[in-house]
């Protein structure tokens, strides 16, 4: 298995004064990036105490949405499956914007339900229109708000000390140090899908606390030993990436895709897809110019179909660079400037803990990738298309159509 020795470039940007991180633009980046697996540990001890107050919560609830806008929708991704295998609950990820355009024609119909709502800031306008708009219409819908700020629109509403204090809403912050000060979501992404991951332990705290170590153990194998083979894979000549994943990682692939896109300001296209999803047509953006990332299941059904499209695409010499990711993927059929990255041993941690260490390397791609093009990565959007908070927007109604 290829390795860096000791993850010297990444040791090495930490280690610039702050006056030349800042100049650089990643002071905050690099470090979000590089604190999460001491994070995790936090996070865990955090969330392990609440788990049977949770419990009392799923005990009353008939299904489970996790909801969220952007990033925090697609932590959800990386843990429904998870979830409702664990609950025997319906579990869905619906999106905070698709949840206020459709209202009740989103919301599975069954009641009383649970909302988990993910939110790194708390200051998202449709974050707290959504939880306010279901507080007036939705009775029987009880509210879990996991946000990264206690200074937060959310958690000073319904905060226990908040304006709007409401026993049908719930706010956990998480550490201070979650709450990422870049304009991309790192630390606050893994964290987040990490506190929503205990509902899947309610009745196994022991088990979240030893599934959390062995992640953080793992986490800081992967920055040390790859950080320098993805700084070099993210230097080269590719203006496209797609990154494929199944079940939890799909929701890592749809975050790591995001990242690239939104840290280099769109220079760099990307999708992402399930496995057997890229074949219905996506697969044509496989040119010579495209890096493909693929995160490998540890369940050994999704995993054979995953080789069988890798195996298809190298037949119709497809695409360029290949990085794929998982337990045991030294031997998946690669070409000469390939890349597999293990991530433990298969059965080290299932598809939802894996899919946060898959986060990682997306994150770490992003970072390298805008560096090379030239950007800061505290804030490569130039031109101010997109910002850390969403900008206020108006919110409509059936009776409020503007002309």
């Amino acid at each position: 298995m290829p390795q860096s020795s000791n993850g010297s470039l990444l040791s090495s940007v930490l280690s610039l004064p702050v006056e030349e991180q800042e100049a650089g633009g990643f002071r905050h980046t690099l470090q979000e990036i590089r604190q999460q697996p001491e994070l995790w540990e936090i996070t865990a001890r955090q969330i392990a105490p609440l788990l049977d107050r949770w419990r009392g919560l799923l005990e009353k609830s008939r299904a489970v949405v996790f909801t969220g806008s952007g990033s925090s929708h697609y932590a959800g991704e990386c843990l429904v499956h998870a979830v409702q295998r664990a609950t025997g609950l319906p579990a869905c990820v619906i999106s905070s914007g698709e949840l206020l355009l459709l209202r009740d024609a989103a919301l599975p119909p069954i009641r009383p339900l649970l909302m988990v709502s993910f939110a790194r800031s708390g200051d998202s306008p449709e974050s707290a229109e959504l939880i306010r708009r279901l507080l007036e219409d939705e009775p029987e819908v009880r509210h879990l708000v996991i946000t990264c700020n206690r200074h937060g629109r959310l958690a000073e509403i319904w905060g226990a000390e908040g304006l709007e204090p409401c026993s049908r809403v719930e706010i956990v912050t998480l550490d201070d140090r979650t709450c990422d000060r870049s304009l991309v979501m790192t630390s606050s992404f893994t964290n987040l899908a990490l506190a929503g991951l205990g509902l899947a332990y309610v009745s196994d705290p022991t088990g979240f606390l030893a599934a959390a170590a062995k992640l953080a153990r793992l986490g800081n194998e992967l920055l040390v030993n790859w950080s320098d083979r993805l700084a070099e894979v993210a230097a080269g000549s590719y203006r496209r990436m797609i990154v494929l994943g199944d079940g939890s990682g799909y929701g890592a692939a749809r975050e790591s895709a995001l990242k690239t896109l939104e840290m280099t300001d769109g220079r760099v296209a990307t999708m992402a897809e399930t496995t057997l999803g890229f074949r219905h047509g996506p697969m044509c953006s496989l040119h010579r110019d495209a890096l493909l990332v693929m995160f490998l299941s540890s369940d050994l059904v999704r995993r054979a179909y995953q080789l069988d499209l890798l195996e298809e695409i190298q037949r119709k010499g497809l695409g360029g660079q290949k990085i794929l990711v998982g337990g045991n993927a030294d031997f998946a059929p690669l070409e000469k400037d390939d890349l597999t990255i293990g991530i433990g041993e298969p059965d080290d941690l299932p598809d939802e803990w894996a899919a946060l260490l898959c986060a990682v390397i997306g994150q770490l791609l992003a970072f390298f990738r805008c560096r090379a093009e030239g950007l800061r990565p505290d804030e490569p959007a130039a031109n101010g298309a997109i910002s850390r908070v969403v900008s206020e927007f108006r919110f409509h109604t059936a009776t409020h159509h503007p002309r």
